[in-house]
């Protein structure tokens, strides 16, 4: 029997991918399609879905894509390594989780006696849901400690800054520039040395104010500073990989 084969539309409505993501893969070498047909379109085969569903999930793992190949050509270390980590913040995910149903319970508690929650109970469980959403119990209180530290001044620079790049993304995302193109390597640095410093170089806030972008959306995460098109560009350019990946 034939094997299946599927072109690059197919593929990327088969899988919930875009066609621009299947090429910008194909560029990167990560995954190439195995055949062309005779009119020159690129075919897929079984062991090409195969891989990308690996890639997929490495991905999902928080394994960059640079490193993603050397992971799937490799001995499997950076695999071990990213599943390692995704363990962790989920065990640490539970945690908070715990924490936040020990808070409701003691505030349920109270209610059914009829009594008013203390103020202190009322932080306590807003903390807890806020961490619950998108951060540890330690980088809750590492991105607030940082926000003391610079102040609101601070925090306002930082934003401003972020609104201005998020602006020139999304007038190269509206002009399909290349995301290789240096403008927009250079673009991609200022934006990730901004984060960086607001966040105080921990790769642990980071990693999860960048998770809290995409679950909850960009411009609702950022109170209007991204939009859903530029947050997409960015994340292409910084698959490419610039300098402040490294």
């Amino acid at each position: 029997m034939t094997e299946q084969r599927w072109k690059i539309g197919e593929l990327a409505a088969a899988t919930g991918l875009t066609v621009r993501t299947l090429h910008h893969f194909h560029q990167i070498g990560l995954l190439c399609p195995a055949e062309r047909s005779a009119a020159g379109h690129r075919l897929y085969i079984g062991d090409d879905v195969h891989r990308l569903y690996r890639i997929l999930a490495l991905r999902e793992l928080g394994l960059p894509l640079g490193e993603i190949a050397d992971s799937l050509d490799g001995d499997g270390a950076d695999l071990r390594a990213a599943i390692e980590r995704q363990l962790d913040q989920a065990e640490r995910r539970l945690a908070v989780h715990r924490t936040l149903h020990r808070r409701l319970q003691n505030l349920a508690q109270v209610l059914r006696e009829a009594r008013e929650p203390t103020i202190d109970q009322l932080i306590q469980t807003m903390e807890a849901m806020m961490q619950a959403k998108h951060f540890t119990a330690e980088q809750f209180t590492r991105l607030r400690q940082r926000h003391e530290d610079v102040g609101e001044e601070g925090f306002a620079r930082w934003r401003q800054r972020m609104a201005v790049l998020a602006e020139r993304a999304a007038d190269h995302a509206e002009r399909a520039t290349d995301p290789a193109d240096p403008r927009v390597q250079e673009l991609a640095e200022e934006w990730h040395a901004t984060v960086t410093e607001m966040t105080g170089d921990d790769r642990g806030v980071l990693s999860a104010l960048y998770a809290k972008i995409d679950r909850k959306g960009p411009e609702a995460a950022t109170k209007g500073i991204l939009t859903a098109p530029a947050w997409e560009y960015l994340k292409r350019a910084f698959a490419v990989g610039f300098r402040g990946t490294g």
